[in-house]
């Protein structure tokens, strides 16, 4: 008896033991996966992997603000995209250590000059050195935060103008024609279009093929496919910021109808998108002063590569009296790697995040909005047949004869109320 339920304790701690190690297994699996992908800077750089019934990726920050971080991170220690970019310099760095270290080894058998330096002046500027890293990290992530703002921006400003659009022109007891309900969806279409060149593109440092820009145009200004010689004007229209006078134009030309109040609005908003986008634009052309950048380098290699010269001879007592005492030992090689590596890492992450729409997933930000530009458009139609249908209520109660005069028309107006709530479903 005793021995049955010490057996199945067994088992359950098994059990239990399994369940904790089975999820730190696979996001060990997953970090590693991340890992190897040839990317420019550590992934994920935004959580982006919800599912269908999620809003957002909490699964992702559980995983993140997770206890098992401490054994998950430290495995991309040998695979990360910064180590692999330092590794090069780190091992160069070695490299020299261990020549420093042969020369002091046998300078005296052959009688070669010594070479040292003084520690003090290394104790002295490791501060500075160190200050300079954190500024120059600073510098750059404030850029990286920075350069998701403003994207964000020009992605919620595009949500608003297709909003607004829709809206604006709905179908209210006949102001706005079927040609410019129809012009307004045309301008919906073109917003998504120029939004994907920004993201896709023209943030990215490439230029559109001149197809995308004619039906760009096409969807902004209006015409048929035969009308207007729009290859002519592709050549003319290489900017976002260029191209977005068309929008203008086309709000002007097409929706005669709009009121000065929201053609105001649109014409706000278009501004808005003018004012982000150059400001990306001006984060793409002025980097952080390269002056700092420079000599930030050139100190932190001047500084590593002097360092072993001042450490040499503080090792060779290391391990006297030990096992370790007449055995080889490359302490020297061993701490220049790990300094190396730890000065080299912060420079090197201050260089990846400092432009960062190089970074930025910006395709996503297409992608979400053509979701919501898709469920604005399904709704504004919805509403566009519950009008529909209420004009064809009225229409047909004008045709026929209401002998019962006042009471006629209530009976109409009920039905009318109730037709709306059965298409609404209430």
């Amino acid at each position: 008896f005793f021995y049955d339920r010490s057996t199945c304790a067994l088992e359950l701690s098994f059990d239990e033991l399994k369940d904790e190690i089975d999820p730190l297994l696979s996001s060990l699996n997953d970090e590693y996966d991340l890992n190897l992908k040839e990317q420019l800077v550590e992934l994920p750089v935004m959580f982006t992997h919800e599912r269908d019934d999620q809003t957002f990726d909490m699964e992702r920050w559980n995983t993140h603000r997770s206890s098992t971080r401490y054994v998950r991170l430290l495995f991309g220690l040998f695979s990360s995209v910064t180590t692999r970019r330092i590794l090069p310099t780190v091992m160069i760095l070695g490299a020299w250590s261990a020549a420093i270290d042969f020369y002091n080894s046998v300078e005296q058998l052959y009688g070669l000059p010594e070479i040292e330096l003084p520690l003090t002046p290394f104790e002295l500027t490791a501060p500075i050195l160190g200050l300079l890293l954190v500024f120059r990290s600073d510098r750059s992530f404030d850029r990286f935060s920075l350069g998701s703002e403003y994207s964000w921006e020009i992605t919620a400003l595009f949500k608003s103008l297709v909003r607004e659009l829709l809206a604006f022109t709905a179908a209210d007891g006949g102001r706005f024609s079927e040609e410019e309900r129809a012009a307004a969806y045309d301008l919906a279409e073109a917003c998504l279009v120029l939004h994907g060149w920004i993201m896709n593109d023209h943030l990215r440092g490439r230029q559109i093929g001149s197809a995308t820009r004619e039906k760009y145009l096409r969807l902004a200004i209006g015409g048929s496919e035969g009308g207007g010689d729009y290859r002519g004007l592709c050549s003319d229209v290489t900017t976002p910021s260029a191209a977005i006078a068309a929008i203008s134009l086309g709000v002007t030309r097409r929706l005669p109808s709009l009121d000065f109040q929201q053609s105001t609005f649109l014409e706000s908003q278009l501004g808005d998108v003018i004012s982000s986008l150059g400001k990306c634009e001006a984060m793409l052309r002025t980097p952080i002063p390269l002056g700092y950048t420079r000599y930030s380098v050139r100190f932190l290699w001047i500084w590593l590569v002097l360092l072993p010269f001042a450490l040499v001879n503080k090792f060779e007592e290391f391990g006297v009296g030990t096992w370790w005492e007449d055995k080889p030992q490359p302490v020297l090689v061993f701490a220049m790697l790990f300094i190396g590596f730890i000065f080299s890492s912060i420079e090197d992450i201050a260089v990846q995040i400092e432009e960062p729409f190089g970074v930025l997933p910006l395709k996503l930000h297409q992608r979400w909005l053509v979701k919501d530009a898709e469920q604005m458009k399904a709704m504004n139609d919805f509403v566009d047949g519950v009008v529909r249908e209420e004009r064809e209520i009225e229409v047909r109660e004008e045709q026929q004869v209401e002998p019962q005069g006042e009471e006629g028309t209530v009976n109409g107006g009920n039905r009318t109320t109730k037709s709306l709530r059965k298409r609404l479903g209430i």
